[in-house]
């Protein structure tokens, strides 16, 4: 019968294995521990969305039998009470607990959350911004505001343009993403003294403007164009028949501008109250007028949560 001789590991082969092992456990245990804490940095903020968003469920169908007011909120587990006030809701949540000091509802139903805890665990994250409301942002002529909506071929059928506007000069918006003049597109506005629209071909509604506030309504899809003045609440124009079939798009098309044609240097003095952009019948830009954290004039759209600034010159002008 033969033997096989076996041989071990030397004690110098033995520490250097050890070595090895340690080296990557420095290396790779930190890396581990960071990617976990990470995670449940990201599972907290998460948390804290699912929260903001079940207050905006709750407020909206609260508002369908009484007005929710707005203010400072108190979070007491899942019911909200208005500050200096009896006035409470309750809000459908059953996730990680939340308590946040700040917890705002401001004129626009938006709902602002800050310094939060998360099952006890301070949080370094907001939910919703923190902006002041204005009436109306201004433009002199030389400021503008890209949406980022692109209108092209294949959705130009589907839009409406809504906006809530005070025109002061000669213009409107071309809402075909061509920016080029006297084709078959769609655009709106005020030329010369009367209120004018195009869609398929120039019509204008014999209308003065004489700079009065108007909302215009333009909804391609269903056929449909009413200008309504403002104040009074009367229908100028309230038309269900549109020369669609003349429309003539470019393949790409450019994004929508408020206060000038996209792409151009025209540009007008306007001001803008809100502005709503829909594309077959979805809801995709809700601008409303605000200054920032900072103070800087824009447009923050409450569908994507987010601002919109001036990509002209100057500065826009605001009112309350």
């Amino acid at each position: 019968m033969i033997f096989m001789k076996t041989r071990g590991f030397t004690l110098i082969e033995l520490l250097a294995v050890i070595v090895i092992l340690a080296i990557i456990a420095l290396i790779a245990v930190p890396t581990i521990l960071n990617i976990i804490n990470d995670t449940r940095i990201e599972s907290k903020k998460r948390s804290i969305d699912l929260y903001g968003r079940a207050i905006e469920l709750a407020i909206a169908r609260k508002n369908l039998t009484s007005d929710v007011p707005i203010g400072n909120y108190k979070i007491d587990g899942n019911k909200l009470t208005l500050e200096d006030s009896d006035f409470s809701f309750e809000v459908e949540y059953d996730g990680s607990k939340v308590e946040c000091d700040i917890v705002q509802l401001n004129e626009d139903g938006m709902v602002y959350l800050d310094e939060c805890k998360v099952d006890g665990d301070k949080v370094d994250y907001s939910y919703g911004d923190k902006y002041t409301k204005v009436e109306y942002l201004e433009s002199t002529g030389t400021q503008y505001i890209n949406t980022n909506f692109i209108v092209n071929i294949d959705n130009c059928s589907n839009i409406r343009f809504v906006v809530d506007t005070k025109i002061l000069s000669t213009g409107g918006w071309l809402l075909d993403g061509s920016a080029v003049r006297g084709r078959n597109g769609i655009y709106i506005g005020a030329r010369g003294d009367v209120v004018y629209y195009g869609v398929g071909n120039d019509v204008s509604t014999n209308i003065i403007h004489n700079n009065k506030r108007y909302v215009f309504d333009l909804d391609v899809k269903n056929n449909k164009y009413i200008v309504t003045d403002k104040l009074t609440g009367e229908k100028l124009v309230n038309l269900d028949t549109l020369n669609t079939n003349l429309l003539n798009f470019d393949n790409v098309g450019l994004p929508l501008w408020l206060f000038g044609y996209s792409g151009e240097a025209r540009r007008h003095n306007a001001l803008i109250y809100s502005c709503k952009i829909y594309d077959n019948d979805i809801l995709v830009r809700d601008f409303i007028p605000v200054l920032d954290e900072d103070g800087t004039p824009s447009m923050y759209d409450k569908v994507e949560k987010k601002y919109y600034y001036n990509q002209g010159t100057e500065e826009f002008k605001y009112g309350y």
